[in-house]
Protein backbone atom coordinates (compact mmCIF):
# COMPACT_ATOMS: atom_id res chain seq x y z
CA UNK A 1 0.00 0.00 0.00
CA UNK A 2 1.22 3.28 -0.40
CA UNK A 3 -0.23 7.43 -0.18
CA UNK A 4 -1.79 8.74 -3.09
CA UNK A 5 -2.19 12.56 -3.21
CA UNK A 6 -4.18 13.41 -6.25
CA UNK A 7 -3.35 17.12 -7.09
CA UNK A 8 -6.59 19.09 -9.62
CA UNK A 9 -4.67 22.01 -11.47
CA UNK A 10 -3.55 24.67 -9.34
CA UNK A 11 -3.93 23.01 -5.85
CA UNK A 12 -0.34 22.79 -4.97
CA UNK A 13 0.74 19.12 -5.47
CA UNK A 14 4.70 20.46 -5.74
CA UNK A 15 4.08 22.21 -2.63
CA UNK A 16 2.48 19.49 -0.59
CA UNK A 17 5.28 16.71 -1.61
CA UNK A 18 7.86 19.18 -0.60
CA UNK A 19 5.80 19.43 2.77
CA UNK A 20 5.80 15.90 3.07
CA UNK A 21 9.58 15.75 2.61
CA UNK A 22 9.93 18.15 4.81
CA UNK A 23 8.47 16.45 7.78
CA UNK A 24 10.21 13.08 6.89
CA UNK A 25 13.66 15.53 7.70
CA UNK A 26 12.32 16.52 10.80
CA UNK A 27 11.82 13.29 12.21
CA UNK A 28 15.80 12.97 11.14
CA UNK A 29 15.66 11.35 7.88
CA UNK A 30 19.03 12.35 5.91
CA UNK A 31 17.95 13.65 2.39
CA UNK A 32 20.41 11.30 0.58
CA UNK A 33 17.75 8.66 1.53
CA UNK A 34 14.91 10.60 0.09
CA UNK A 35 14.13 10.42 -3.67
CA UNK A 36 12.06 12.55 -5.32
CA UNK A 37 11.45 11.12 -8.98
CA UNK A 38 9.72 12.73 -11.76
CA UNK A 39 8.09 12.36 -15.48
CA UNK A 40 9.74 15.07 -16.81
CA UNK A 41 13.11 16.95 -16.20
CA UNK A 42 11.02 20.24 -15.54
CA UNK A 43 9.43 18.68 -12.87
CA UNK A 44 12.63 17.40 -11.53
CA UNK A 45 14.33 20.42 -11.82
CA UNK A 46 11.28 22.65 -10.62
CA UNK A 47 11.19 20.41 -7.75
CA UNK A 48 15.42 20.44 -6.71
CA UNK A 49 15.44 23.72 -7.29
CA UNK A 50 12.43 24.35 -4.38
CA UNK A 51 13.71 21.99 -2.15
CA UNK A 52 17.33 23.96 -1.93
CA UNK A 53 15.56 27.02 -1.72
CA UNK A 54 13.45 25.78 0.92
CA UNK A 55 16.00 23.45 3.35
CA UNK A 56 19.08 25.67 1.55
CA UNK A 57 20.66 21.86 0.36
CA UNK A 58 23.04 21.94 -2.27
CA UNK A 59 22.15 19.62 -5.17
CA UNK A 60 24.06 17.20 -4.49
CA UNK A 61 22.80 17.08 -1.20
CA UNK A 62 19.39 15.28 -3.01
CA UNK A 63 21.13 12.57 -5.35
CA UNK A 64 18.10 10.97 -5.78
CA UNK A 65 15.74 14.32 -7.08
CA UNK A 66 15.61 13.36 -10.61
CA UNK A 67 13.75 11.83 -13.61
CA UNK A 68 13.45 8.22 -13.79
CA UNK A 69 16.24 7.89 -16.39
CA UNK A 70 18.55 10.19 -14.87
CA UNK A 71 18.13 7.88 -11.85
CA UNK A 72 19.10 4.98 -13.70
CA UNK A 73 21.38 6.53 -15.35
CA UNK A 74 23.08 7.46 -11.63
CA UNK A 75 22.45 3.84 -10.46
CA UNK A 76 24.10 1.99 -13.28
CA UNK A 77 26.91 3.80 -13.13
CA UNK A 78 26.49 4.78 -16.72
CA UNK A 79 28.73 7.67 -18.74
CA UNK A 80 27.75 9.58 -20.96
CA UNK A 81 30.07 8.22 -23.95
CA UNK A 82 27.73 4.91 -23.39
CA UNK A 83 24.44 6.65 -24.19
CA UNK A 84 23.04 6.77 -27.32
CA UNK A 85 22.46 10.16 -27.72
CA UNK A 86 21.42 12.68 -30.66
CA UNK A 87 24.71 12.13 -32.84
CA UNK A 88 24.85 8.21 -32.28
CA UNK A 89 21.04 8.32 -33.35
CA UNK A 90 21.84 10.21 -36.57
CA UNK A 91 24.59 8.16 -37.37
CA UNK A 92 22.53 5.13 -36.71
CA UNK A 93 20.37 6.20 -39.81
CA UNK A 94 23.00 7.28 -42.09
CA UNK A 95 24.42 3.45 -41.54
CA UNK A 96 20.72 1.68 -42.35
CA UNK A 97 20.44 4.70 -45.44
CA UNK A 98 17.48 6.51 -43.97
CA UNK A 99 16.76 9.81 -42.27
CA UNK A 100 16.46 10.35 -38.86
CA UNK A 101 16.34 13.73 -37.21
CA UNK A 102 18.69 12.92 -34.64
CA UNK A 103 16.75 14.66 -31.66
CA UNK A 104 16.20 12.52 -28.46
CA UNK A 105 14.15 13.41 -25.79
CA UNK A 106 16.40 13.14 -22.73
CA UNK A 107 13.45 12.83 -20.81
CA UNK A 108 11.29 9.77 -21.77
CA UNK A 109 13.85 8.46 -24.66
CA UNK A 110 11.83 8.91 -27.97
CA UNK A 111 12.55 10.29 -31.24
CA UNK A 112 11.08 12.79 -32.14
CA UNK A 113 10.42 13.94 -35.78
CA UNK A 114 8.44 13.58 -38.61
CA UNK A 115 10.61 11.28 -40.99
CA UNK A 116 9.83 7.87 -42.09
CA UNK A 117 13.33 6.74 -39.80
CA UNK A 118 11.83 8.98 -37.00
CA UNK A 119 8.59 7.43 -36.97
CA UNK A 120 10.14 3.74 -36.68
CA UNK A 121 12.53 4.72 -33.96
CA UNK A 122 9.50 5.73 -32.16
CA UNK A 123 7.67 2.92 -32.55
CA UNK A 124 10.39 0.68 -31.62
CA UNK A 125 10.68 2.83 -28.73
CA UNK A 126 6.94 2.54 -28.05
CA UNK A 127 6.61 -1.08 -28.09
CA UNK A 128 9.31 -1.48 -25.00
CA UNK A 129 8.23 0.93 -23.14
CA UNK A 130 4.16 -0.28 -23.04
CA UNK A 131 5.91 -3.96 -22.47
CA UNK A 132 4.60 -5.56 -25.77
CA UNK A 133 6.07 -6.62 -28.95
CA UNK A 134 7.01 -4.85 -31.88
CA UNK A 135 4.52 -6.59 -34.03
CA UNK A 136 1.54 -6.04 -31.90
CA UNK A 137 2.67 -2.11 -31.82
CA UNK A 138 2.67 -2.00 -35.62
CA UNK A 139 -0.80 -3.82 -35.89
CA UNK A 140 -1.94 -1.24 -33.68
CA UNK A 141 -0.57 1.63 -35.84
CA UNK A 142 1.37 0.89 -38.12
CA UNK A 143 1.66 4.43 -39.63
CA UNK A 144 1.76 3.25 -43.10
CA UNK A 145 5.31 1.69 -42.56
CA UNK A 146 5.88 -1.51 -44.19
CA UNK A 147 6.74 -4.30 -41.56
CA UNK A 148 9.46 -4.99 -42.96
CA UNK A 149 11.30 -1.82 -42.69
CA UNK A 150 10.18 -1.60 -39.49
CA UNK A 151 11.62 -4.90 -38.15
CA UNK A 152 14.88 -4.02 -39.97
CA UNK A 153 15.44 -0.99 -38.56
CA UNK A 154 14.48 -2.18 -34.56
CA UNK A 155 17.14 -5.28 -35.73
CA UNK A 156 19.50 -3.03 -36.78
CA UNK A 157 19.61 -0.90 -33.73
CA UNK A 158 20.16 -3.47 -31.81
CA UNK A 159 22.89 -4.48 -33.47
CA UNK A 160 24.36 -0.90 -33.46
CA UNK A 161 24.42 -0.64 -29.94
CA UNK A 162 25.94 -4.42 -29.35
CA UNK A 163 29.02 -3.31 -31.69
CA UNK A 164 29.16 -0.21 -29.90
CA UNK A 165 29.25 -0.83 -26.45
CA UNK A 166 25.68 1.65 -26.21
CA UNK A 167 22.85 1.63 -24.00
CA UNK A 168 19.31 3.87 -25.10
CA UNK A 169 17.32 5.64 -22.54
CA UNK A 170 14.61 3.13 -22.65
CA UNK A 171 17.56 -0.10 -22.22
CA UNK A 172 18.94 2.20 -19.17
CA UNK A 173 15.59 1.61 -17.31
CA UNK A 174 15.11 -2.48 -18.31
CA UNK A 175 18.30 -2.95 -17.13
CA UNK A 176 17.74 -0.80 -13.95
CA UNK A 177 14.40 -3.39 -13.43
CA UNK A 178 16.88 -6.48 -14.10
CA UNK A 179 19.41 -5.54 -12.22
CA UNK A 180 19.54 -4.98 -7.89
CA UNK A 181 20.87 -1.61 -8.58
CA UNK A 182 18.40 0.36 -5.97
CA UNK A 183 19.16 2.47 -3.55
CA UNK A 184 18.06 2.35 0.32
CA UNK A 185 15.32 5.03 0.57
CA UNK A 186 13.36 5.77 3.28
CA UNK A 187 10.93 7.77 1.43
CA UNK A 188 10.30 7.94 -2.30
CA UNK A 189 7.64 10.31 -3.65
CA UNK A 190 6.63 9.86 -7.11
CA UNK A 191 5.23 13.18 -8.64
CA UNK A 192 3.06 13.51 -12.50
CA UNK A 193 2.53 9.36 -12.29
CA UNK A 194 -0.19 9.93 -14.33
CA UNK A 195 1.96 10.10 -17.35
CA UNK A 196 4.24 6.42 -16.27
CA UNK A 197 4.36 4.05 -18.86
CA UNK A 198 4.51 0.58 -18.01
CA UNK A 199 8.30 -0.03 -18.01
CA UNK A 200 8.53 3.25 -15.48
CA UNK A 201 6.13 1.74 -13.68
CA UNK A 202 8.01 -1.28 -13.07
CA UNK A 203 10.95 1.39 -12.24
CA UNK A 204 8.55 2.33 -9.59
CA UNK A 205 7.80 -0.96 -8.31
CA UNK A 206 11.41 -1.85 -7.95
CA UNK A 207 12.04 1.35 -6.11
CA UNK A 208 9.31 0.97 -3.67
CA UNK A 209 10.91 -2.34 -2.76
CA UNK A 210 13.86 -0.63 -1.37
CA UNK A 211 11.78 2.13 0.04
CA UNK A 212 10.16 2.47 4.01
CA UNK A 213 7.25 5.08 2.40
CA UNK A 214 5.74 5.70 -0.90
CA UNK A 215 3.67 8.46 -1.99
CA UNK A 216 2.63 8.55 -5.25
CA UNK A 217 0.97 11.72 -6.80
CA UNK A 218 -0.48 13.04 -10.16
CA UNK A 219 -4.20 13.83 -11.10
CA UNK A 220 -5.64 11.04 -13.68
CA UNK A 221 -7.74 14.46 -15.86
CA UNK A 222 -4.47 15.41 -16.65
CA UNK A 223 -3.02 12.01 -18.27
CA UNK A 224 -2.22 13.90 -21.73
CA UNK A 225 0.81 10.80 -22.92
CA UNK A 226 -0.31 8.09 -23.70
CA UNK A 227 0.42 8.54 -27.53
CA UNK A 228 4.09 8.17 -25.68
CA UNK A 229 3.29 5.02 -23.97
CA UNK A 230 1.71 6.52 -20.74
CA UNK A 231 -0.78 4.06 -19.49
CA UNK A 232 -3.14 6.09 -16.93
CA UNK A 233 -4.93 3.16 -16.47
CA UNK A 234 -2.09 2.24 -14.22
CA UNK A 235 -2.47 5.08 -11.96
CA UNK A 236 -6.66 5.01 -11.62
CA UNK A 237 -6.25 1.57 -10.33
CA UNK A 238 -3.70 2.06 -8.02
CA UNK A 239 -4.24 0.96 -4.56
CA UNK A 240 -3.52 3.14 -1.47
CA UNK A 241 -4.78 5.59 0.71
CA UNK A 242 -6.11 8.37 -1.31
CA UNK A 243 -5.70 12.43 -0.29
CA UNK A 244 -7.32 15.00 -2.61
CA UNK A 245 -6.51 18.55 -2.68
CA UNK A 246 -9.52 20.54 -2.94
CA UNK A 247 -8.27 24.24 -3.51
CA UNK A 248 -7.02 25.56 -6.60
CA UNK A 249 -5.03 28.69 -6.42
CA UNK A 250 -5.06 28.89 -9.84
CA UNK A 251 -8.35 28.36 -11.75
CA UNK A 252 -11.24 30.92 -11.69
CA UNK A 253 -15.04 29.44 -11.23
CA UNK A 254 -16.31 30.12 -15.15
CA UNK A 255 -13.28 28.53 -16.45
CA UNK A 256 -13.58 25.90 -13.73
CA UNK A 257 -17.18 25.09 -14.55
CA UNK A 258 -16.46 24.73 -18.73
CA UNK A 259 -13.28 22.30 -17.45
CA UNK A 260 -15.41 19.83 -15.34
CA UNK A 261 -17.94 19.98 -18.25
CA UNK A 262 -14.92 18.71 -20.83
CA UNK A 263 -13.71 16.33 -18.34
CA UNK A 264 -17.08 15.24 -17.17
CA UNK A 265 -17.66 13.17 -20.31
CA UNK A 266 -14.55 10.57 -19.56
CA UNK A 267 -15.42 7.22 -18.61
CA UNK A 268 -12.59 5.98 -16.61
CA UNK A 269 -11.41 8.36 -14.15
CA UNK A 270 -10.75 8.58 -10.24
CA UNK A 271 -14.07 11.21 -9.06
CA UNK A 272 -12.41 14.14 -7.23
CA UNK A 273 -14.02 17.77 -5.79
CA UNK A 274 -12.02 21.12 -6.21
CA UNK A 275 -13.02 24.42 -5.62
CA UNK A 276 -11.84 27.52 -7.72
CA UNK A 277 -10.64 30.42 -6.55
CA UNK A 278 -13.08 32.87 -4.98
CA UNK A 279 -13.03 34.91 -8.55
CA UNK A 280 -15.22 33.93 -11.36
CA UNK A 281 -12.45 34.77 -14.03
CA UNK A 282 -13.64 35.61 -17.94
CA UNK A 283 -14.21 33.54 -20.82
CA UNK A 284 -14.36 35.49 -23.97
CA UNK A 285 -15.07 34.11 -26.84
CA UNK A 286 -13.47 35.19 -30.52
CA UNK A 287 -14.47 34.69 -33.89
CA UNK A 288 -10.56 35.29 -35.12
CA UNK A 289 -6.84 36.10 -33.11
CA UNK A 290 -7.17 39.38 -35.05
CA UNK A 291 -9.69 40.08 -31.92
CA UNK A 292 -7.28 39.42 -29.01
CA UNK A 293 -4.95 42.63 -27.86
CA UNK A 294 -1.61 41.53 -26.73
CA UNK A 295 -0.36 44.83 -25.55
CA UNK A 296 -0.49 44.32 -21.89
CA UNK A 297 -0.41 41.10 -18.91
CA UNK A 298 1.25 37.89 -19.81
CA UNK A 299 -0.40 36.02 -22.76
CA UNK A 300 -0.19 32.14 -23.36
CA UNK A 301 -1.85 30.74 -26.57
CA UNK A 302 -1.87 27.63 -26.71
CA UNK A 303 -3.07 25.00 -29.76
CA UNK A 304 -3.11 21.41 -30.50
CA UNK A 305 -1.00 21.00 -33.25
CA UNK A 306 2.08 23.70 -33.63
CA UNK A 307 1.25 25.04 -37.37
CA UNK A 308 -1.90 26.64 -36.10
CA UNK A 309 0.65 29.10 -34.08
CA UNK A 310 1.97 30.47 -37.83
CA UNK A 311 -0.82 33.05 -37.66
CA UNK A 312 -0.82 34.40 -34.21
CA UNK A 313 3.47 34.14 -34.48
CA UNK A 314 2.91 36.25 -37.71
CA UNK A 315 0.80 38.63 -35.93
CA UNK A 316 3.12 39.14 -33.20
CA UNK A 317 5.74 40.00 -35.60
CA UNK A 318 3.71 42.70 -37.16
CA UNK A 319 2.86 44.41 -34.60
CA UNK A 320 5.70 44.45 -32.63
CA UNK A 321 4.99 42.12 -29.74
CA UNK A 322 8.13 39.89 -28.17
CA UNK A 323 7.18 36.16 -27.37
CA UNK A 324 8.68 33.16 -26.90
CA UNK A 325 8.05 29.48 -28.73
CA UNK A 326 6.80 26.28 -26.29
CA UNK A 327 10.87 25.36 -27.14
CA UNK A 328 12.17 28.43 -25.33
CA UNK A 329 13.88 29.92 -27.98
CA UNK A 330 12.39 34.11 -28.43
CA UNK A 331 10.84 35.22 -31.24
CA UNK A 332 14.03 37.52 -31.81
CA UNK A 333 17.89 36.39 -30.71
CA UNK A 334 19.17 37.83 -27.54
CA UNK A 335 22.57 38.39 -29.03
CA UNK A 336 20.95 40.57 -31.68
CA UNK A 337 19.01 42.60 -29.26
CA UNK A 338 22.25 42.93 -26.95
CA UNK A 339 23.75 43.82 -29.97
CA UNK A 340 21.25 46.47 -30.83
CA UNK A 341 21.41 47.63 -26.78
CA UNK A 342 25.08 47.67 -27.13
CA UNK A 343 25.28 50.23 -30.43
CA UNK A 344 22.64 52.20 -28.53
CA UNK A 345 24.99 52.96 -26.08
CA UNK A 346 27.87 53.59 -27.95
CA UNK A 347 25.84 56.21 -29.76
CA UNK A 348 25.25 58.19 -26.75
CA UNK A 349 28.77 58.21 -25.55
CA UNK A 350 29.13 55.71 -23.14
CA UNK A 351 31.69 53.02 -23.28
CA UNK A 352 30.66 48.55 -23.13
CA UNK A 353 31.91 45.45 -23.13
CA UNK A 354 34.57 43.50 -25.68
CA UNK A 355 31.58 40.95 -25.57
CA UNK A 356 28.95 43.75 -26.50
CA UNK A 357 31.74 45.46 -29.15
CA UNK A 358 31.69 41.11 -30.68
CA UNK A 359 28.09 41.12 -30.87
CA UNK A 360 27.90 44.61 -32.71
CA UNK A 361 30.91 43.67 -34.92
CA UNK A 362 29.36 39.96 -36.51
CA UNK A 363 25.77 42.35 -37.30
CA UNK A 364 27.72 44.81 -39.06
CA UNK A 365 29.13 45.10 -42.66
CA UNK A 366 31.29 48.63 -41.57
CA UNK A 367 34.40 46.75 -40.40
CA UNK A 368 37.77 47.67 -42.07
CA UNK A 369 39.13 43.78 -42.94
CA UNK A 370 41.05 41.95 -40.39
CA UNK A 371 39.83 44.38 -37.24
CA UNK A 372 37.00 41.85 -36.24
CA UNK A 373 40.09 39.14 -35.26
CA UNK A 374 41.86 42.03 -33.68
CA UNK A 375 38.94 42.91 -31.35
CA UNK A 376 38.53 38.99 -30.61
CA UNK A 377 41.81 39.16 -29.21
CA UNK A 378 42.10 42.35 -27.14
CA UNK A 379 41.39 40.51 -23.83
CA UNK A 380 43.23 43.14 -21.90
CA UNK A 381 41.01 45.64 -22.93
CA UNK A 382 37.59 46.12 -20.69
CA UNK A 383 35.67 48.67 -21.95
CA UNK A 384 35.29 50.29 -25.73
CA UNK A 385 34.02 54.15 -26.98
CA UNK A 386 32.87 54.72 -30.08
CA UNK A 387 36.23 56.50 -31.05
CA UNK A 388 38.07 53.91 -29.44
CA UNK A 389 36.50 51.40 -31.93
CA UNK A 390 36.97 53.68 -34.96
CA UNK A 391 40.70 54.93 -34.23
CA UNK A 392 41.91 51.58 -32.66
CA UNK A 393 39.80 48.77 -34.07
CA UNK A 394 38.71 49.59 -37.68
CA UNK A 395 34.89 50.45 -36.95
CA UNK A 396 33.52 52.88 -39.64
CA UNK A 397 29.29 52.08 -39.49
CA UNK A 398 27.34 55.42 -38.41
CA UNK A 399 23.66 56.27 -37.99
CA UNK A 400 20.70 54.80 -36.34
CA UNK A 401 21.04 50.76 -35.64
CA UNK A 402 18.99 50.06 -37.89
CA UNK A 403 21.82 51.98 -40.42
CA UNK A 404 24.74 50.91 -39.01
CA UNK A 405 23.99 46.94 -38.22
CA UNK A 406 22.83 46.23 -41.74
CA UNK A 407 23.93 42.86 -41.22
CA UNK A 408 20.33 42.05 -39.50
CA UNK A 409 17.55 41.61 -42.04
CA UNK A 410 14.95 43.84 -43.28
CA UNK A 411 12.54 41.20 -41.97
CA UNK A 412 13.98 41.35 -38.05
CA UNK A 413 14.74 45.37 -38.37
CA UNK A 414 11.00 45.70 -38.97
CA UNK A 415 9.88 43.34 -36.16
CA UNK A 416 12.00 45.17 -33.74
CA UNK A 417 11.31 49.13 -35.06
CA UNK A 418 7.77 47.86 -34.38
CA UNK A 419 8.65 46.40 -30.69
CA UNK A 420 11.16 49.51 -30.09
CA UNK A 421 7.91 52.01 -30.48
CA UNK A 422 5.56 49.34 -28.53
CA UNK A 423 8.40 50.29 -25.69
CA UNK A 424 8.63 45.86 -25.58
CA UNK A 425 11.29 44.76 -23.26
CA UNK A 426 13.71 43.24 -25.99
CA UNK A 427 16.09 41.32 -22.86
CA UNK A 428 13.11 40.54 -20.26
CA UNK A 429 11.24 37.07 -20.24
CA UNK A 430 8.46 37.69 -22.97
CA UNK A 431 5.04 38.22 -22.00
CA UNK A 432 3.78 36.04 -24.12
CA UNK A 433 4.45 32.15 -24.81
CA UNK A 434 3.63 30.45 -27.50
CA UNK A 435 2.76 26.51 -27.07
CA UNK A 436 1.31 23.21 -28.19
CA UNK A 437 -0.95 22.29 -25.42
CA UNK A 438 1.22 19.39 -24.32
CA UNK A 439 4.37 22.10 -24.17
CA UNK A 440 1.95 23.87 -21.70
CA UNK A 441 1.99 21.16 -19.33
CA UNK A 442 2.72 22.19 -15.80
CA UNK A 443 2.90 26.07 -16.63
CA UNK A 444 -0.32 28.94 -16.00
CA UNK A 445 -0.97 31.96 -16.76
CA UNK A 446 -3.23 35.22 -16.04
CA UNK A 447 -4.48 35.50 -20.19
CA UNK A 448 -5.34 32.01 -21.65
CA UNK A 449 -5.60 31.69 -25.42
CA UNK A 450 -7.13 28.92 -26.75
CA UNK A 451 -7.05 27.95 -30.63
CA UNK A 452 -9.76 25.14 -31.30
CA UNK A 453 -8.97 23.71 -34.78
CA UNK A 454 -7.13 20.22 -34.62
CA UNK A 455 -5.04 18.81 -37.43
CA UNK A 456 -7.22 16.35 -39.74
CA UNK A 457 -5.17 13.48 -38.16
CA UNK A 458 -5.53 14.28 -34.68
CA UNK A 459 -9.38 14.53 -35.19
CA UNK A 460 -9.48 11.16 -36.62
CA UNK A 461 -7.31 10.31 -33.63
CA UNK A 462 -9.51 11.70 -30.96
CA UNK A 463 -12.83 10.28 -32.30
CA UNK A 464 -11.04 6.58 -31.22
CA UNK A 465 -9.95 7.65 -28.02
CA UNK A 466 -12.94 10.73 -27.06
CA UNK A 467 -11.38 10.57 -23.13
CA UNK A 468 -7.62 11.30 -23.98
CA UNK A 469 -8.68 13.72 -25.95
CA UNK A 470 -10.88 15.40 -23.40
CA UNK A 471 -8.11 15.32 -20.82
CA UNK A 472 -6.04 17.15 -23.31
CA UNK A 473 -8.25 19.86 -23.45
CA UNK A 474 -8.84 19.82 -19.81
CA UNK A 475 -5.13 20.27 -19.12
CA UNK A 476 -5.53 23.32 -21.94
CA UNK A 477 -8.21 25.05 -20.22
CA UNK A 478 -6.66 24.83 -16.50
CA UNK A 479 -3.86 26.64 -17.48
CA UNK A 480 -5.87 30.01 -16.50
CA UNK A 481 -5.99 32.58 -13.94
CA UNK A 482 -7.90 35.32 -14.90
CA UNK A 483 -9.30 35.44 -18.23
CA UNK A 484 -9.74 32.65 -21.12
CA UNK A 485 -10.31 33.33 -24.96
CA UNK A 486 -11.35 30.62 -27.05
CA UNK A 487 -10.52 31.36 -30.74
CA UNK A 488 -13.57 30.04 -32.97
CA UNK A 489 -12.63 27.12 -35.76
CA UNK A 490 -11.23 27.95 -39.31
CA UNK A 491 -11.54 24.35 -40.21
CA UNK A 492 -13.84 21.71 -39.85
CA UNK A 493 -11.50 19.62 -37.52
CA UNK A 494 -12.10 21.20 -34.01
CA UNK A 495 -12.73 20.33 -30.27
CA UNK A 496 -16.62 20.23 -30.52
CA UNK A 497 -16.89 19.62 -27.14
CA UNK A 498 -16.22 23.51 -25.86
CA UNK A 499 -18.80 25.12 -27.74
CA UNK A 500 -21.59 21.97 -26.08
Amino acid sequence: MMDIILGPPGTGKTTTLLNRVQKSLEDGVQPGRIAFVAFTRRAATEAITRACDKFSFKESDLPYFRTLHSLAFRSLGLSKAQVMDSKKTKEFGELMGIRISGYVSMDDGNVFGTSEGDRMLFMDNLARVRGITLLEQWQEDSDNLPWFSVDRVSRGLVEYKDANNLVDFTDMLSTFVARDNCPDLDLLVVDEAQDLSALQWRVVDKLREKSEQTITAGDDDQAIFRWAGADVDNFIGLPGAVTVLNQSYRVPRLVQDLANNVIGKVNNRRPKEWAPVPEDGTITWCRTTRELDFSTGQWLVLARNSYFLKDVEDMCRVGGFIYERSNGSRSMGASTIRAIRAWTTLSNGRTISRGDALEVYKRTSGVNHGFRKKLQDAGDVESFSLNFLRNDYGLVAEGIWHEALDRISLHDRAYLVAALRREEDLLGPPRIKLSTIHGSKGGECENVVLLTDMAPRTYREAQYTPDDEARVWYVALTRTQKSLFIVSNSTKYYFASLFH
